[in-house]
């Protein structure tokens, strides 16, 4: 028995209502017991009928006689009930795939970028708080060399030992009286690379600047360290300072 005939022919229906001849109920059922599609429309309307012939007996349908129904009432409303229920399905299918195999990797990925920026942010803040413990706390023997202008290539560098407790180094650079103004202090590496650049300082009341610099920026190595007068225009060059950092 073929499914198109089932519903051309109302098997479904009909058995249920146990108006099939013998052979034609023996076939249908050596066929539904095996497809399990017609097994659920069979239990489906079995169902419905007898929804309908309870809401009979409690008088809730029209008195007509049952035979006034048309003859395919009952396929009108149960196969387009099947009809909608396999487009829910469908839909509801292709929503679980779209939400299992792409907005579920997207959010999986943006936790994960989210997890990682968090633990860049915790770190950032616990080296901030490092930096302001250490900061906080006072520092004692800070290095300190009093720079002196070289002349002579041949001349004695200036020498600063640096501790492994150490955090900064102090220059402390004297002037004559009559230089006043502003002034620039640029350091350069032992490769002749500019790693720091100070501008617009001033004597203090000793008539000296003084500068401190983190040690982090100081390796061991020659060091030339080149001070100019910025103020008033044009920048012109004071002094030239060499300084040999030796670090143990």
């Amino acid at each position: 028995m073929m499914h198109r005939d089932i519903e051309d022919q109302e098997i479904i229906e009909r058995y249920v209502r146990n108006r099939l001849a013998p052979e034609e109920r023996q076939a249908f059922e050596e066929h539904f017991f095996g497809c399990e599609e017609c097994f659920e429309k069979l239990q489906l309307t079995e169902r419905f009928i007898a929804s309908l012939d309870d809401a009979g007996n409690r008088g809730l349908l029209d008195s007509a006689p049952a035979s006034a129904t048309p003859a395919r009432t009952w396929g009108y409303w149960i196969f387009p009930a099947f009809a909608a229920s396999s487009c829910l399905a469908v839909v509801l299918a292709v929503v679980a795939g779209w939400t299992l195999f792409i907005q579920m990797p997207q959010l999986r990925r943006q936790l994960n970028q989210t997890s990682v920026d968090v633990s860049a942010q915790r770190e950032a803040i616990s080296a901030l708080q490092k930096q302001v413990t250490s900061s906080a706390l006072a520092e004692t023997n800070v290095p300190l060399v009093m720079l002196q202008a070289t002349r002579d290539a041949q001349a004695p560098p200036n020498d600063a030992v640096l501790s492994r407790d150490a955090k900064h180094l102090t220059f402390w650079i004297e002037l004559p009286s009559s230089t006043s103004g502003s002034f620039l202090l640029e350091i350069a590496s032992p490769d002749g690379h500019l790693i720091q650049t100070l501008e617009n300082l001033k004597r203090n009341n000793y008539g000296a600047i003084v500068v401190s610099l983190p040690v982090e920026l100081l390796q061991s190595g020659m060091y030339t360290i080149k001070l100019s007068r910025q103020e008033p225009s044009p920048v012109t060059l004071v002094a030239e300072y060499r300084l040999r950092i030796r670090r143990p």
